[in-house]
């Protein structure tokens, strides 16, 4: 069983993560990451790795969605990883994956789980949601009926 003090560290770092994100502070956000860390987006294959790639990924989300925002629900600890559940929204206002702007709000449940370094810094985040959703929501595709 994890030590009292490395599971609050971890969730601290966590909490941290998720405040930057929601306001949209990439420095700091990015910073939650130790050394080598991975950004893996389950849903559409790829992974950003590095503190650059990652800081990419979210300054083109923020881009895309001004008002990207998270609404958690839960907050589940183990050994090797804290798993974060809620929703994820925002309104499609700028490019983003190559998609003009469509004006659409989404709003999608996610579930994040997240690995630690030794010192309890991110060594990952690996998201999972439903893109075919998200998608849909933003206008970008319709689908069959």
């Amino acid at each position: 069983m994890l030590a009292r003090h490395r599971v609050d560290a971890r969730l601290r770092v966590v909490d941290e993560h998720i405040v930057s994100e929601v306001e949209h502070r990439l420095d700091p956000l990015v910073a939650t990451f130790g050394d080598a860390p991975e950004w893996h987006n389950k849903p559409g294959g790829q992974v950003m790795k590095g503190h650059e790639e990652i800081r990419d990924f979210y300054a083109a989300l923020f881009e895309g969605f001004p008002d990207f925002s998270l609404d958690i629900h839960a907050k589940h600890v183990a050994d090797e990883a804290v798993i974060v559940e809620g929703e994820l929204s925002g309104t499609h206002h700028g490019e983003w994956l190559g998609i003009a702007p469509t004006g659409r709000r989404v709003r999608v449940p996610f579930c994040a789980v997240f690995t630690f370094t030794d010192d309890d810094r991110l060594r990952s985040e690996t998201a999972y949601y439903d893109f075919m959703t998200f998608l849909t929501q933003m206008g970008a595709i319709t689908p069959p009926t």
